[in-house]
């Protein structure tokens, strides 16, 4: 407004307060008439503010909520910080602690393949080794089963002789025996070191007996 008008300094004169107050036209409360004081000086109006002991609690009340809070966010500030810290700490170390260990394992590895290529290599060597060593049973094989061959042949070789020894020896024993008796009569044969005479004539044995005494020999007995 142009022209505004601030009621809070304004004094009445001592008078009779009215007997029917009029709520509806005046806005003011009925204040007790005292004695007027000096006069404020002209253009300067003296301000005078109440403020009410319940919104002033209300301030404070709120101020120290607000150090309260402030004091645990700071604090909680202060916990994250150091928790970021020591998590950075643990993840700086736990890096380093897996690039050795990395670096661990790659020369492992390499190493690996190092052992991995000479084993190949005595793979190779040995799979040659081996195919010429096949070779070489094969041939042996060849010579075994050509030697088989021969030593059957030498075998049935041997028999023939052997069959040969045995019938060069009964004639060598017959020789022996025949040195030893003298040899047999004609008519007579050798049996085991002894002449037998084969009658051909039907006789009895006591006709056979008496042949044999007049032969100088004796009637053989089974």
């Amino acid at each position: 407004m142009a022209q505004s008008v601030i009621y809070a300094d304004l004094k009445f004169a001592a008078g009779l307060p009215s007997t029917v107050p009029d709520d509806d036209d005046s806005p003011y409360e009925n204040v007790p008439l005292g004695p007027v004081s000096a006069a404020p000086s002209p253009g300067r109006w003296t301000r005078r503010w109440r403020v009410p002991t319940a919104l002033l609690a209300a301030s404070l009340l709120l101020l120290l909520l607000l150090l309260v809070a402030t004091v645990a966010l700071g604090a909680r500030y202060w916990q994250v910080t150091r928790s970021l810290e020591d998590t950075s700490r643990e993840h700086t170390a736990e890096q380093g602690r897996l690039s050795q260990e990395l670096r661990a394992r790659e020369q492992s590895l390499e190493q690996a393949q190092l052992e991995l290529a000479w084993a190949r290599a005595e793979l190779q060597q040995a799979w040659h080794e081996g195919n010429i060593t096949q070779l070489e049973l094969k041939i042996r094989n060849a010579d075994l089963g050509r030697t088989q061959q021969e030593l059957a042949v030498l075998q049935k070789e041997m028999q023939e002789m052997q069959g040969r020894l045995n019938t060069s020896e009964s004639t060598v024993s017959s020789l022996r025996a025949c040195v030893h008796t003298d040899c047999c009569p004609r008519g007579w044969v050798l049996y085991r070191s002894k002449c037998l005479f084969i009658s051909v004539e039907n006789k009895t044995w006591q006709e056979s007996k008496q042949d044999c005494i007049r032969r100088s020999a004796q009637l053989l007995v089974q």
